[in-house]
């Protein structure tokens, strides 16, 4: 590397802007390796120099996620759609915190704000049907895996969840058809083709 390009590179690093992308971009890095504790150090520091990007707080909140600190994944979701009204992610990722701490009309409705902002994501409308089913919402959820598979019709989770939900509805055929789809997309998923054999002795 030239000194100018070295000289370059110090000087952006010098500004705060600058500094905080390089500590976001390493913290990118770490997440995508599942390095968590060295993500959350690195997203921190990002926002210490940059508090107004709600990306930053977003991809802390996922971290904080990951290892089941739900309140402050919450704390950082909250943060990032008050920077920014329109981030789909983090409605989606905080209605899935809300989720795994039991409050499904939350999860429902911040999952609900993700769709209205990017209907085109399959995953958003599975992350919402199991929020209604924990609801006991039987036609909403159908509703949703269905969409779900519109969007993207590989997606085997969405077979295989429309799938348990046939089947708990007893609509044995259409349980069928969803199971057999989620193995032949997914070999290796032993309980969509548990289920199959299951049902085919029913």
């Amino acid at each position: 590397m030239a000194d100018e390009e070295r000289k370059e590179i110090s000087e952006l690093l010098s500004q705060p802007t600058e500094r905080a992308k390089y500590y976001f971009e390493r913290g990118i890095l770490y997440l995508e390796k599942e390095l968590f504790d060295n993500a959350l150090t690195e997203f921190t520091q990002a926002i210490k120099l940059d508090s107004e990007k709600a990306e930053y707080y977003c991809k802390r909140g996922i971290v904080f996620g990951e290892i089941d600190d739900y309140d402050n994944a919450i704390s950082d979701f909250t943060m990032a759609v008050n920077l920014d009204n329109e981030c789909y992610s983090a409605f989606n990722n905080r209605g899935i915190a809300y989720w795994y701490q039991g409050y499904y009309d939350d999860a429902i409705h911040d999952i609900s704000l993700a769709i209205n902002i990017y209907p085109s994501e399959a995953s958003f409308y599975i992350n919402r049907a199991k929020a209604y089913y924990r609801k006991e919402k039987y036609a909403e959820v159908l509703a949703d895996l269905s969409a779900a598979i519109k969007l993207d019709d590989k997606n085997a989770e969405a077979y295989k969840l429309r799938g348990e939900i046939y089947a708990e509805l007893e609509c044995i055929p259409k349980a069928l058809n969803d199971f057999k789809m989620a193995v032949s997309l997914n070999p290796n998923d032993i309980l969509s083709y548990a289920n199959y054999t299951l049902l085919t002795c029913v």
